[in-house]
Formats: C-alpha cells, sequence, structure tokens
C-alpha cells in the first residue's frame, strides 16, 4: 500500500492530505478498532466549538487520520495534552457517538492507506 503525505500544524486538530482536511485521532484512545476520547483533557478551557468542529468532521465526512502523539502530563501525572509525533494511516469509520458527558465514540471500519 503507498503512503501519501498528511500535513498538519500546531494546534489545529485536522491534517490535510491531497489538499483534503482530515480530523485527527490520538492513538492512545484506540482498542482494537473500537475508538473512546473522553476529552477530558479540555474541560474547562473553552474548546467545545473546537470539539464540535472536528466531531462534525467525523459525522459528516466518515473519515479520520489516526496519529501517534507523545502524552504530555500535570505534576500529577494527569494527561492534559498530545504533542503529535506522527501520523499513521487514514480510515473509515462507522457508530460514531459524541456526548459532552462521554465523549467520541466510534469504530475504525476500513483502513484507506497509510501516511507519513
Amino acid at each position: 500500500m503507498p503512503k501519501k503525505k498528511a500535513i498538519g500544524r500546531q494546534g489545529w486538530w485536522f491534517a490535510s492530505v491531497d489538499g483534503v482536511a482530515l480530523p485527527c485521532l490520538h492513538k492512545e484512545w484506540l482498542t482494537g478498532l473500537h475508538y473512546h476520547d473522553p476529552f477530558k483533557r479540555h474541560e474547562g478551557k473553552g474548546l467545545e466549538r473546537k470539539i464540535q468542529e472536528a466531531v462534525d468532521a467525523i459525522m459528516h465526512g466518515g473519515q479520520v487520520i489516526l496519529t501517534s502523539d507523545k502524552k504530555i502530563l500535570d505534576p500529577n501525572g494527569e494527561l492534559v495534552a498530545f504533542e503529535r509525533t506522527g501520523y499513521i494511516a487514514a480510515y473509515e469509520v462507522g457508530d460514531v457517538t459524541y456526548s459532552s458527558s462521554d465523549g467520541l465514540r466510534l469504530r475504525l471500519t476500513k483502513r484507506l492507506y497509510d501516511l507519513e
């Protein structure tokens, strides 16, 4: 499978592949093909609009990029952020749900192409 180039930037929750912006998901929250990001690290930071933009893109576009990341922890060892270290692959997704109390849940349904 040939690799495609993903281009992102700091603070943007998307990356562009062949000129198309796809939302990024952190490998940290993936178990098998099931994904659950509770978004707890964003509570109280006023990021509701940014979260909704990413969720809407996932629900309407049906495709995501899976990323590798370095976890950023606070002095108590709590996860507060991620630093993107790479792009793994693009996937089609299904069974997408989101609520502010539970976060984002979905299932990876098809690996589309690998990324560099």
